[in-house]
Protein backbone atom coordinates (compact mmCIF):
# COMPACT_ATOMS: atom_id res chain seq x y z
CA UNK A 1 0.00 0.00 0.00
CA UNK A 2 1.03 3.89 -0.53
CA UNK A 3 -0.79 6.58 1.02
CA UNK A 4 -1.49 10.37 -0.20
CA UNK A 5 -1.32 13.01 2.38
CA UNK A 6 -2.87 16.20 1.16
CA UNK A 7 -2.73 19.61 3.42
CA UNK A 8 -4.65 22.20 2.61
CA UNK A 9 -4.65 25.61 3.58
CA UNK A 10 -8.06 27.54 3.50
CA UNK A 11 -9.34 30.75 3.14
CA UNK A 12 -10.53 32.22 6.24
CA UNK A 13 -14.53 30.89 6.90
CA UNK A 14 -14.18 28.03 4.49
CA UNK A 15 -13.56 25.34 6.64
CA UNK A 16 -16.86 24.16 6.49
CA UNK A 17 -17.42 24.54 3.24
CA UNK A 18 -14.09 22.92 1.91
CA UNK A 19 -15.28 19.69 4.57
CA UNK A 20 -18.30 19.92 3.24
CA UNK A 21 -17.33 19.42 -0.17
CA UNK A 22 -14.79 16.87 0.33
CA UNK A 23 -17.51 14.64 2.30
CA UNK A 24 -20.28 15.08 -0.51
CA UNK A 25 -18.69 15.14 -3.71
CA UNK A 26 -14.75 14.00 -3.21
CA UNK A 27 -14.62 11.05 -1.45
CA UNK A 28 -17.18 9.23 -3.49
CA UNK A 29 -15.23 10.27 -6.76
CA UNK A 30 -12.04 9.17 -5.44
CA UNK A 31 -13.62 5.55 -4.12
CA UNK A 32 -14.91 5.25 -7.52
CA UNK A 33 -11.42 5.71 -8.63
CA UNK A 34 -10.24 3.22 -6.17
CA UNK A 35 -8.42 5.17 -3.66
CA UNK A 36 -9.98 5.09 0.11
CA UNK A 37 -10.03 7.67 2.63
CA UNK A 38 -8.78 7.45 6.22
CA UNK A 39 -10.31 10.79 7.28
CA UNK A 40 -10.17 14.49 7.19
CA UNK A 41 -8.68 16.20 9.82
CA UNK A 42 -8.17 19.92 11.10
CA UNK A 43 -5.14 21.32 12.38
CA UNK A 44 -6.03 22.81 15.87
CA UNK A 45 -6.91 26.54 15.93
CA UNK A 46 -6.28 26.83 12.35
CA UNK A 47 -7.36 26.94 9.10
CA UNK A 48 -5.76 24.15 7.77
CA UNK A 49 -6.89 20.62 6.65
CA UNK A 50 -5.18 17.39 6.23
CA UNK A 51 -6.29 13.93 4.73
CA UNK A 52 -4.54 10.50 3.94
CA UNK A 53 -5.84 8.59 1.20
CA UNK A 54 -5.06 4.93 0.91
CA UNK A 55 -3.94 3.37 -2.54
CA UNK A 56 -3.35 -0.33 -3.88
CA UNK A 57 0.18 0.50 -5.18
CA UNK A 58 2.32 3.12 -7.47
CA UNK A 59 -0.12 2.35 -10.67
CA UNK A 60 -3.01 3.61 -8.89
CA UNK A 61 -1.44 7.00 -8.92
CA UNK A 62 -0.65 6.87 -12.67
CA UNK A 63 -4.39 6.42 -13.27
CA UNK A 64 -5.34 8.64 -10.54
CA UNK A 65 -3.77 11.55 -12.59
CA UNK A 66 -5.53 10.44 -15.41
CA UNK A 67 -8.90 10.70 -13.72
CA UNK A 68 -8.49 13.77 -12.55
CA UNK A 69 -8.60 15.16 -15.68
CA UNK A 70 -11.34 12.19 -17.50
CA UNK A 71 -14.05 12.31 -14.68
CA UNK A 72 -16.16 15.27 -14.68
CA UNK A 73 -16.59 15.06 -10.66
CA UNK A 74 -13.33 14.74 -9.64
CA UNK A 75 -12.25 18.02 -12.13
CA UNK A 76 -15.38 20.15 -11.16
CA UNK A 77 -14.15 19.63 -7.39
CA UNK A 78 -10.84 20.40 -8.40
CA UNK A 79 -11.88 23.82 -9.93
CA UNK A 80 -14.15 24.65 -6.92
CA UNK A 81 -11.45 23.25 -3.89
CA UNK A 82 -9.06 25.77 -5.53
CA UNK A 83 -11.49 28.98 -5.11
CA UNK A 84 -11.34 27.89 -0.95
CA UNK A 85 -7.39 27.11 -1.02
CA UNK A 86 -4.64 29.44 -0.74
CA UNK A 87 -1.66 26.52 0.03
CA UNK A 88 -1.86 22.98 -1.39
CA UNK A 89 0.99 20.36 -0.01
CA UNK A 90 1.12 17.12 -1.34
CA UNK A 91 3.54 14.21 0.06
CA UNK A 92 3.47 10.54 -0.71
CA UNK A 93 4.61 8.06 1.94
CA UNK A 94 5.04 4.20 2.01
CA UNK A 95 3.89 2.11 4.72
CA UNK A 96 6.05 0.38 7.12
CA UNK A 97 5.63 -3.10 8.03
CA UNK A 98 4.00 -2.14 11.34
CA UNK A 99 1.53 0.28 9.89
CA UNK A 100 -2.14 -0.61 9.89
CA UNK A 101 -3.88 -0.24 6.90
CA UNK A 102 -7.08 1.00 6.64
CA UNK A 103 -9.04 -2.54 6.72
CA UNK A 104 -7.39 -2.58 9.91
CA UNK A 105 -8.06 0.54 10.98
CA UNK A 106 -11.96 -0.19 10.93
CA UNK A 107 -11.83 -3.68 12.35
CA UNK A 108 -9.96 -2.37 15.02
CA UNK A 109 -12.12 0.88 15.63
CA UNK A 110 -8.49 3.02 15.44
CA UNK A 111 -9.93 6.35 16.36
CA UNK A 112 -10.17 9.15 18.85
CA UNK A 113 -11.20 12.86 19.58
CA UNK A 114 -7.87 14.30 19.47
CA UNK A 115 -4.86 12.87 16.99
CA UNK A 116 -1.60 13.84 16.83
CA UNK A 117 0.52 14.20 13.63
CA UNK A 118 4.25 14.00 14.21
CA UNK A 119 7.69 14.04 11.22
CA UNK A 120 10.41 12.65 12.39
CA UNK A 121 13.54 12.99 10.68
CA UNK A 122 15.81 10.23 11.44
CA UNK A 123 19.83 9.13 10.49
CA UNK A 124 20.03 7.95 7.27
CA UNK A 125 22.30 5.09 7.70
CA UNK A 126 20.55 3.83 11.49
CA UNK A 127 16.81 4.06 9.28
CA UNK A 128 16.99 0.67 9.16
CA UNK A 129 17.72 -0.57 12.57
CA UNK A 130 15.61 1.85 14.03
CA UNK A 131 12.26 0.95 11.85
CA UNK A 132 12.98 -2.37 13.59
CA UNK A 133 13.46 -1.26 17.24
CA UNK A 134 10.39 0.61 17.06
CA UNK A 135 8.01 -1.31 17.08
CA UNK A 136 9.54 -3.40 20.07
CA UNK A 137 10.21 -0.46 22.40
CA UNK A 138 8.45 3.14 20.94
CA UNK A 139 5.25 1.10 19.42
CA UNK A 140 4.83 -1.08 22.65
CA UNK A 141 5.30 1.76 25.07
CA UNK A 142 2.64 3.62 23.20
CA UNK A 143 0.21 1.19 23.04
CA UNK A 144 0.89 0.36 26.65
CA UNK A 145 -0.85 3.46 27.71
CA UNK A 146 -3.41 3.20 25.54
CA UNK A 147 -2.57 5.56 21.93
CA UNK A 148 -3.30 4.11 19.08
CA UNK A 149 -1.58 4.15 16.19
CA UNK A 150 -3.56 4.71 12.62
CA UNK A 151 -0.78 5.23 10.73
CA UNK A 152 3.43 5.13 10.45
CA UNK A 153 4.40 5.67 7.36
CA UNK A 154 8.13 6.44 5.19
CA UNK A 155 8.46 9.93 3.76
CA UNK A 156 6.85 13.06 4.26
CA UNK A 157 9.98 15.40 4.80
CA UNK A 158 11.36 17.17 7.52
CA UNK A 159 13.40 20.05 7.61
CA UNK A 160 14.85 21.38 4.50
CA UNK A 161 18.00 19.23 4.44
CA UNK A 162 16.30 15.94 5.17
CA UNK A 163 15.30 13.51 2.12
CA UNK A 164 11.71 12.62 2.14
CA UNK A 165 13.25 8.83 2.45
CA UNK A 166 14.63 9.25 5.59
CA UNK A 167 11.58 10.75 7.26
CA UNK A 168 8.71 9.17 9.13
CA UNK A 169 5.73 10.29 9.37
CA UNK A 170 3.61 8.94 12.45
CA UNK A 171 -0.28 9.48 12.88
CA UNK A 172 -2.24 8.53 16.29
CA UNK A 173 -5.25 9.27 18.00
CA UNK A 174 -6.28 10.03 21.74
CA UNK A 175 -9.53 10.03 23.34
CA UNK A 176 -9.88 13.92 24.35
CA UNK A 177 -7.24 17.01 25.49
CA UNK A 178 -7.73 15.28 28.87
CA UNK A 179 -6.60 11.84 27.73
CA UNK A 180 -3.36 13.56 26.13
CA UNK A 181 -2.66 15.25 29.18
CA UNK A 182 -3.15 11.73 31.53
CA UNK A 183 -0.88 9.60 28.65
CA UNK A 184 2.16 12.13 28.90
CA UNK A 185 2.17 12.02 32.71
CA UNK A 186 1.67 8.73 32.55
CA UNK A 187 4.84 7.98 30.34
CA UNK A 188 6.96 10.37 31.86
CA UNK A 189 7.09 8.33 34.79
CA UNK A 190 7.73 5.02 33.24
CA UNK A 191 11.95 4.64 33.85
CA UNK A 192 11.76 2.08 30.44
CA UNK A 193 9.93 4.70 28.35
CA UNK A 194 12.76 7.69 29.29
CA UNK A 195 15.13 5.20 28.44
CA UNK A 196 13.34 4.34 25.11
CA UNK A 197 13.60 7.87 24.23
CA UNK A 198 16.85 8.70 25.57
CA UNK A 199 18.80 5.77 22.92
CA UNK A 200 16.11 7.13 20.37
CA UNK A 201 17.98 10.32 20.25
CA UNK A 202 20.74 8.67 18.96
CA UNK A 203 18.62 7.80 15.53
CA UNK A 204 16.32 10.71 14.78
CA UNK A 205 16.47 14.47 15.00
CA UNK A 206 14.15 16.52 16.85
CA UNK A 207 10.59 16.13 15.31
CA UNK A 208 7.72 18.53 14.55
CA UNK A 209 4.18 17.65 15.59
CA UNK A 210 0.68 19.13 15.88
CA UNK A 211 -2.50 18.07 16.96
CA UNK A 212 -5.57 17.74 14.66
CA UNK A 213 -9.18 17.62 15.24
CA UNK A 214 -11.14 14.69 13.08
CA UNK A 215 -13.50 16.95 10.60
CA UNK A 216 -14.36 13.25 8.44
CA UNK A 217 -13.65 9.47 9.54
CA UNK A 218 -15.35 6.85 7.02
CA UNK A 219 -15.60 4.58 9.87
Amino acid sequence: MIYLNETFAVTAGAVETFARKFIDDLVPAMSRNGVEPLGLWQTWRTAELTTFWELPGNPALDALDAAMTEDEALARHTREADDLVLDKRVKILSATPFCPDLARIKAEGLKGGVYMLAVIPLVPERMGEYLELFPQFGLRFEHKYGLKTVGYWRGGGGEPQQSDSFTCTQLCAGESWEWWDSFNQQRAKDPEVRAWLERAIRYRGHHGYSYLIPRYLPY
